[in-house]
């Protein structure tokens, strides 16, 4: 799997690792995870830790479109933790599908601080 969940404590926040390709499975499980939280909550945010994002597989793009219109109107930030390349090429992927979601970028050492920031209940919706 290129795509890890990881065990984000807060109710208002969803955590991945990706790593190389994401395909259609994966995406498919970072669905299962929102669709839980939003049982509870309206607004979420991303937390995603980038190790060689290499894009997504065609399968996993178009799961990742459906993923977007299911989820476009609840994802209020996204926390991005890794080296600044992968961020610029994950960040403008998010930006053409979620234009309203603030994205912020941080590096390993920032980890906390990202996690922190993520999950704030108060994050503004344009």
């Amino acid at each position: 799997m290129m795509l890890e969940l990881l065990p984000i404590t807060s109710p208002y926040a969803v955590g991945v690792r990706v790593s190389g390709k994401v395909n259609q499975d994966d995406m498919e499980t970072v669905a299962k995870a929102m669709e839980a939280k939003l049982k509870k909550e309206d607004q979420l945010g991303m937390y995603i830790e980038l190790d060689h994002f290499e894009g997504f597989t065609l399968r996993g793009f178009l799961r990742e479109a459906r993923f977007v219109f299911r989820f476009m109107n609840h994802i209020t930030r996204t926390a991005m933790v890794g080296d600044s390349r992968w961020f610029n090429r994950a960040a403008a992927v998010i930006a053409r599908f979620f234009p309203n979601v603030e994205i912020e970028h941080f590096t390993p050492l920032q980890r906390d601080e990202a996690l922190i920031w993520v999950a704030e209940k108060d994050a503004e919706v344009y």
